[in-house]
């Protein structure tokens, strides 16, 4: 039960971390440089909790192959699929990006499942396909429902490549922490290791000399409000990681999913000027719930 409910309290700060993204994106021309900030802030962060809690030697208590797979973690999930999630929010905004980028979870339960060995059960493929329907249906709005779902047609083949890129490389960081953290030490100490490598990514992605004059241009507007992402965005990212050590990818990666209902629910009281609330939101909830509570 504790792996589960780490889970949904990422899910929730993932959440206010999309409110302030929301409002981040439309400020700024390249999307993708708001990770510029809300990435490498983490790093000392996580650091910090280390130091609080005396387990900075638990940053050397991994094996290499440990290092490996917890850099690639942060490379793919913080650097790769955060810069896509931020790009396709860009174009679509959230509500469509959260249904294009849901490919993270088919990805994530046929790798679980099949190379890690993980248990599957008809409660766990009931509750996934429930949570992706749920998903699928609370984020469609009512044009689409009155146009026969045209307006699918209408998004930009940018935004399916952005949201499903998104997708799978968020469907694979889960696989590569848990690789990572196997047999090791703590996931705070994972989390940190996982942070410092997407940002010294991010580093090098500087000496592009376009990249670096768009993020020098940034307007103090926009940075606080990708600093305030970024916030919640590192306790959201805490609690996944202690989820991830606590049970089976295959159940984490599911709860942490139901992010577009608290993202819609939290949407509806500060960004509803931004976003289409419709019918569907209220059965698609219901589903998320129903799907949740299957998986724990």
């Amino acid at each position: 039960m504790i792996g589960p409910l780490f889970a949904v309290s990422s899910a929730l700060a993932f959440a206010l971390n999309n409110i302030f993204l929301r409002r981040a994106v439309l400020m700024v021309s390249d999307a993708s440089i708001g990770i510029l900030i809300t990435v490498p802030m983490a790093v000392p962060l996580f650091f910090f909790i280390l130091v609080l809690t005396g387990r900075t030697g638990s940053i050397l208590s991994f094996s290499w192959q440990g290092y490996v797979w917890l850099s690639l973690a942060g490379i793919f999930h913080f650097a790769v699929g955060r810069a896509l999630f931020y790009h396709c929010v860009q174009l679509v905004g959230a509500n469509i990006a959260n249904i294009l980028s849901r490919a993270d979870i088919p990805v994530s339960v046929i790798i679980g499942v099949t190379f890690l060995k993980e248990p599957l059960s008809w409660t766990l493929t009931l509750g996934v396909l429930l949570i992706i329907a749920g998903i699928t249906l609370a984020g469609l709005n009512t044009q689409m429902v009155r146009n026969g779902f045209d307006q699918i047609t209408k998004i930009p083949p940018r935004a399916f490549v952005f949201g499903f890129g998104c997708g799978v490389a968020w469907g694979l960081s889960p696989i590569f922490i848990k690789l990572g953290l196997k047999g090791a030490g703590s996931p705070t100490a994972g989390a940190f290791i996982s942070f410092s490598a997407a940002t010294l990514f991010l580093i090098i992605s500087l000496l592009n000399q376009k990249r670096r004059s768009a993020f020098i241009s940034m307007t103090g507007k926009a940075a606080g409000l990708f600093l305030a992402a970024g916030s919640f965005s590192c306790v959201a990212n805490l609690l996944r990681y202690v989820a991830l050590n606590l049970a089976p990818a295959s159940v984490v990666t599911p709860l942490v999913s139901i992010t577009p209902i608290f993202g819609l629910m939290l949407a509806y009281v500060f960004n509803r000027k931004l976003e289409i609330f419709s019918r569907p939101v209220i059965i698609g909830t219901i589903m998320v719930v129903v799907g949740t509570v299957l998986l724990i």
